[in-house]
Parts: C-alpha cells; structure tokens; sequence
C-alpha cells in the first residue's frame, strides 16, 4: 500500500494560498461593505447587491480557471513539469476573452433593473466600475493555479496580504476622502478601490509566473493556444462554474426579496452575506486545495492517501468550526461591534442574533460539502455536487422565500435560515454517500 506524502506541513502548503485566495476574492468586496456601512447603510446595501450581481457573473470565468489548478496538479504528479504551465495559460487567454463579455456589460449597466429605487443610483456607478475590471479576477485565478497545484504557498499567500491591505487603505481613503486634497467619494471610491487592487493583483502574479527560473523549469514563456487543453478546462470546469452561478443567483434572488420588502429585512441579509462570505472562506478554499492534492494522489493512482486526506481535512475543518462557534454564538458581541456606530439599526440586533446562529450551524455543514465536493472535482466529477447544490437550494430556499414574499409574509430572515440550515444537512449527508460509491476516481491527463 502506497503512504501519503502529505503531512500536515505540506497539506499547509496547498492549504493556506487556496484559503486566502478565496478569503481575496471575496474579502474585497466585504472590505467595500463593511467601510460604507460608516458611510451610508443604502451606499452598502447597493455594494452588496451589486458586488453579488457581478460575483455571480465573473464567477464562471474564475472557476472555469481555477480548474487549471488540476492539471497543473496532475501534472506535477506525473513528474511532466515542462506542460504544468499550460494550462495556466489557456486559462488567461479565457481571461482576456471574459473582457469582451464585462465591458459590454459595464456600458449598459443603467439598463439592469435589478436595484430599489432608494438606492439604484449608487448601485449604478459601483456595478459600472466592478464590471468594468472584472476580467482580473479570471486572469488572477488562472496565474495563481500556477502556484497552487504545485504547492508554492508564499507566492500566492504574499501577493493576497499585500493586495487586500492595499484595498483595505484604498477603501479608507477613497470613501471618507482626505481633508484639504479630494472630497468624499463614497461608494464610487469604495469601486475603484476593488478595480486597483485587482489590477495590482493580476500584475504581481505575472511578474512572478514570467520570472527566468519558471521560464527554464516550467516553460511559463509558452504561451501558445491549445484547443484540446483549453476545452478540456471547458468541459471541466463549465458544469461546476454554471452551477455555482445558479446558487449564486439563488442567493442574489433571496437577498433581492428581502431588498425589496424592507430596508430592515435588506440590511439584516446584507450583513448575513458578509458574514457567510467571511466565515466560509476557509472551507472554499480548503476544497479547492484537497482538491489539487488529490489530483496529485490521482496521479500517483494512490487512493487511500486521498482517503486519510480527507480525513485530516475535516477533522480540521471542526477545529475551525469551533473557532468560529465563539463570535457567532457565545461571544456574540464580537460581530456587533461592528454596527455600534450605525445608527437606526439597533432594534435589529435580535435578528442578527438569530441570523448569526443560523450562520453557524450553514458554515459547519457547507463546509463539509466543499470538502467531499473537492475530493469529487479532482476526478472530474463535477456535475453531481452542482446539480445536488442546485436542486436543494432553489426548491428548499428560494420558493419559500418567493412565496412568503408574493404573499406579503415576508417580515423576518428566520424562516428562510431554518430552511438554509436543512439543506446544509441533507447536503453533506448526500454527498459524502456520493464519494463513498468511488465514481471519482479517475485519471484526466
């Protein structure tokens, strides 16, 4: 029987660049809310609606080139170290391709009906920005599965930190404006902020990947387009891509309810995003890292190294989990520390009480769906986890919140988070019998 090479040292390794890759990717929009919610409440609930309208559409690209990250993986498995550039490529040629999609996009944008009249104005400028410069995020993903599916941490750890503290400082700046040199610029300073901080982003990681050494170990000069690989990352990643759109657009139709039906019940879900989006970094992030490791096992045809993978992943994982228990259950007070200068929202706490918990008991059981799930993508086994994902969620999710909202009983988050904590059960428990059945283990390369 084959040993896992994987220690807790190497598992790290992979761990950490696809935690804070994902952490990334979705703390700058959160940075964004987080910083408004001092500016103006409706300036943040317009940057959340749109930063999810333009989550759920750049999503595709990201995901489809964050699907490299297996070939790169499975190719550093097999020891073929001259093609782990390749698909990083393909991947960026998708990225520059994606531009052709978001500018068109960003032009027309007044036209998109998807915003409250209260604050439709706001949401305007900052989707405009957004869309406008969403095309990084897909190249961004393609160079750091570079460095994921060989396991080179600091790269990829280093360009998030400096990145996100730059957006951070730019968010400060751009929103509140700086006494005697330019003005407030609110929510269109909170947009560029993301914008630059992209861009920046997308240039450490080339510089990086273009460098002489990687140039002579890794041919990452070879920038050459080849059909088969590229519709191979298509046909892999565009099963899971779409059907993490849908979800997403489950979770943006449920947040647009609650938009529509109050100010109260927007900014109670807006926060609930946030902290779901926060809270479930590492668990996306560890599922695309077991994910790579797997794909490396695969190579190596050593399934019961995959098995003690995940295993340790998540054992983890509930460490994590209890972490998290502390601020959003027994020390509360954390998250609301947070909305104490806000005001008019302090006869909501209850609710965020609430929403908190719920949160919880969603993160510990999504979690563990990511994680199974990763195991079974490594394979190519993607449609399954989506269309289980998709199913349970707009039948369990979003029609009862459709119907509490077309018959006017929607006037709480609370029924819709006991359905939401539900469908995170009867998930982790459908999928894990999926790996179980071992359809997964396949070889793509």
């Amino acid at each position: 029987m084959q040993k896992c090479k994987y220690n807790i040292k190497e598992v790290l390794k992979f761990t950490l660049p696809m935690v804070l890759t994902s952490l990334s990717m979705s703390l700058m929009f959160n940075v964004d809310r987080i910083v408004l919610v001092h500016y103006s409440v409706d300036s943040m609930n317009a940057a959340a609606l749109a930063g999810n309208f333009v989550a759920m559409i750049s999503y595709i690209a990201i995901s489809v080139a964050q699907i490299a990250a297996i070939f790169v993986g499975q190719y550093n498995g097999l020891g073929e170290y001259k093609k782990t550039g390749w698909a990083p490529w393909q991947m960026i040629h998708l990225g520059l391709l994606s531009f052709l999609l978001f500018l068109p996009m960003a032009t027309i944008c007044q036209y998109f009906s998807i915003f409250p009249e209260y604050f439709r104005d706001e949401g305007i400028q900052y989707l405009r920005i957004l869309l406008a410069f969403a095309g990084f995020q897909a190249i961004s993903a393609a160079l750091s599965s570079f460095f994921i599916g060989r396991g080179e941490s600091f790269t990829v750890i280093g360009a998030v930190l400096m990145v996100n503290i730059l957006n951070f400082l730019l968010n400060i700046y751009l929103i509140f404006g700086i006494k005697e040199f330019f003005a407030p610029l609110g929510i269109v300073g909170a947009g560029w902020a993301t914008a630059i901080s992209e861009m920046v982003h997308t240039l450490i990681l080339l510089c990086i990947f273009l460098k002489e050494n990687n140039k002579k170990f890794y041919n990452t000069f070879d920038y050459k387009f080849r059909k088969e690989l590229f519709f191979n990352c298509l046909k892999i990643g565009l099963p899971l891509s779409c059907g993490k759109v849908l979800s997403m657009l489950a979770w943006f139709v449920i947040l647009s309810f609650f938009n529509y039906a109050s100010k109260d019940l927007a900014t109670v879900e807006v926060f609930a995003v946030n902290v779901w989006v926060i809270f479930i970094f590492f668990a996306d992030g560890s599922s695309r890292a077991i994910a790579a490791i797997s794909a490396n096992l695969i190579g190596e045809n050593n399934l019961p190294a995959i098995k003690k993978m995940l295993k340790l992943f998540l054992n983890i994982n509930l460490v994590i989990c209890i972490i998290f228990s502390i601020p959003l259950i027994f020390c509360q007070e954390i998250m609301l520390w947070f909305l104490k200068d806000v005001d008019g929202i302090i006869h909501l706490y209850s609710e965020f009480r609430f929403i908190f918990i719920s949160m919880w008991l969603i993160v510990l059981t999504d979690s563990i769906f990511y994680l199974v799930g990763g195991v079974l993508n490594s394979g190519g086994d993607t449609r399954f986890p989506v269309c289980l994902e998709l199913t349970t969620l707009w039948l369990g999710g979003v029609a009862p919140t459709a119907v509490l909202y077309f018959t006017g009983h929607l006037t709480t988050v609370r029924i819709t988070y006991v359905l939401l904590v539900a469908i995170g059960v009867v998930n982790s428990v459908v999928i894990y019998w999926r790996y179980k059945q071992l359809k997964w283990f396949t070889k793509l390369v």
